[in-house]
């Protein structure tokens, strides 16, 4: 009977119908030698023998079997009635999922729905999700509650051939596992003493004071054009260096988002809550987006383009202007160094190019040693002797 397909069957379709109570007729009778290879719950068991399997009930002998495997032990539960085995099978079930804990793949997608409601930006999600998945690519279909840090180190040190990436999966990850054990999904926090080998490549290119004095003067002659496109190449390329923004910031923004008659612009969507922040128009910048904006809708995009023919614009005006080809997210960062040798304060500098602190902006986009630089000048200026009468 062990083998016999319909009884295995009968069985399944008993289990599933997760009844209380029920008609003892409905119910498949096993004789006491019934080997349940195929009759297991739903509950995961991608560890095999490791995970508890629960059985029944079954009728025996006028009362009612539950049945549970784990490790090779097996036990018999025997009640008076079909809805008290019943209920104990769903708290055995319960004790058994709380046991297994969620996969590490349905723990990721849940993830990444928190970073969703969170407000990140799809991109961003998605390469969150991505990281995550490269890291722990050999454990997706095992509980999370199952990877000990030993394993979580071992998974580290195998994308040490990834360079600066190690760093970056780690330290997506970490905060994963942080959230993750805030969630009551796993019991040890992973990855917290764990440190990537080699050094992450931080920042991009970037223009000096003068290249940047050329190429915002190359930028604002296209934007002065006639040609409906080059005047849009022109001032979607300044706006990356006058306003520190990023590309999807650049070629997301509305029409609508230009406020107060085009004085201020506010980025309603970003990479984090952060970078929700309203920004300043130049007053002799606001022509160049009045422009730009005229004869379209309020929800128009502004540029009109994506962020390839940003790149793009952004390279051709570097050639243009004879300086150094630096990316928009160059540009972003040379605008932190511009607002920091105008004597803006690292704080100030940080809330414009929409960072949640101070660290992420001197890390990845402007110069510490500019911030330096001012105080201490600052500081020598005390030392500027009096006029002698």
């Amino acid at each position: 009977m062990a083998n016999d397909p319909e009884a295995l069957a009968r069985v399944t379709k008993a289990l599933a119908s997760g009844d209380q109570g029920g008609d003892a007729s409905r119910a498949t009778s096993l004789p006491d030698n019934f080997r349940v290879d195929g009759d297991c719950s739903v509950v995961p068991n991608p560890k095999g023998t490791d995970a508890m399997k629960t059985f029944g009930p079954y009728p025996h002998r006028g009362r009612w079997r539950v049945v549970t495997r784990q490790a090779g032990e097996q036990r018999v539960y025997s009640f008076s009635t079909e809805k008290e085995a019943q209920i104990e099978i769903n708290r055995l079930r319960l004790a058994a999922a709380r046991q297994v804990g969620i996969s590490t793949e349905k723990a990721i997608a849940e993830y990444e729905s928190i970073l969703t409601t969170n407000g990140l930006r799809p991109r961003s999600v998605q390469t969150t999700g991505y990281r995550l998945r490269k890291l722990f690519q050999s454990v997706l279909p095992v509980p999370l509650a199952t990877i000990t840090p030993a394993k979580a180190r071992e998974l580290v040190t195998a994308l040490a051939g990834f360079g600066g990436q190690q760093k970056e999966h780690r330290g997506r990850s970490q905060t994963f596992c942080t959230r993750a054990k805030e969630r009551g999904w796993i019991d040890t926090q992973l990855l917290q003493d764990v440190r990537a080998e080699g050094k992450r490549r931080c920042g991009k290119t970037k223009l000096t004071v003068d290249e940047s004095k050329k190429f915002l003067a190359a930028c604002l002659q296209l934007a002065a054009s006639s040609n409906p496109k080059k005047k849009t190449a022109g001032v979607g390329s300044a706006m990356a260096l006058v306003f520190g923004l990023r590309a999807s910031e650049i070629t997301g923004l509305q029409v609508k988002n230009l406020d107060a008659d085009g004085t201020i612009i506010r980025i309603t969507t970003a990479k984090s809550r952060a970078g929700i922040r309203s920004l300043a128009v130049p007053t002799w910048f606001k022509p160049f987006l009045a422009e730009l904006a005229d004869g379209k809708q309020p929800g128009d995009l502004l540029v009109g383009h994506d962020r390839t023919w940003l790149h793009r614009s952004v390279r051709a005006i570097c050639k243009q202007a004879g300086v150094t080809e630096a990316p928009p997210h160059g540009l972003r960062g040379t605008h932190g160094d511009l607002a920091l040798v105008g004597a803006a304060t690292p704080a100030a500098v940080s809330r414009a190019l929409g960072h949640e602190s101070q660290e992420v902006t001197f890390r990845h986009y402007a110069d510490r040693g500019l911030a330096d630089q001012q105080q201490h000048m600052q500081a020598m200026e005390t030392l500027v002797p009096h006029p002698i009468n």
